[in-house]
């Protein structure tokens, strides 16, 4: 269980060794991933293997991965309003998009999207962490 721990933080190292030797495009994959692996280590905590993960994803889901740990989540966290929810969603929309840029259109990553990843990376985890 503790190895999805260890992943995320080991991708959020990785996004910063990268971010300073200036491979931006590179930066915004370790960032996404880096979430989903935590968000798949806080649904393990409660209880949720990773074979019912993926039972889950497949039945409930239809295959989407990615949704699947989003949305459950996001049902987790104890939110202080309304805007902290939206303000949290927004920005896994956010670090998402910048990771499909990265990995699958012709556009480069910008230093300052790069850094805006990790920022975004940093702060969802945060609140990840915060799921008790």
């Amino acid at each position: 269980m503790d190895d999805l721990l260890n992943k995320s933080d080991i991708n959020l190292l990785a996004a910063e060794v990268l971010q300073k030797k200036t491979y931006y495009d590179s930066v915004c994959h370790p960032t996404y991933y880096a979430c989903l692996q935590l968000m798949s280590y806080k649904l393990i905590s409660k209880g949720i293997s990773l074979e019912r993960q993926r039972q889950i994803t497949n039945s409930r889901y239809n295959c989407h991965s990615h949704k699947y740990l989003i949305e459950e989540t996001t049902k987790l966290i104890k939110f202080d309003s309304c805007i902290d929810e939206r303000d949290y969603k927004k920005a896994i929309k956010e670090l998402k998009s910048k990771r499909e840029d990265a990995d699958y259109h012709e556009v480069r990553i910008l230093p300052e999207d790069s850094q805006k990843c990790i920022e975004l990376a940093n702060n969802i985890t945060r609140i990840i962490r915060s799921i008790r």
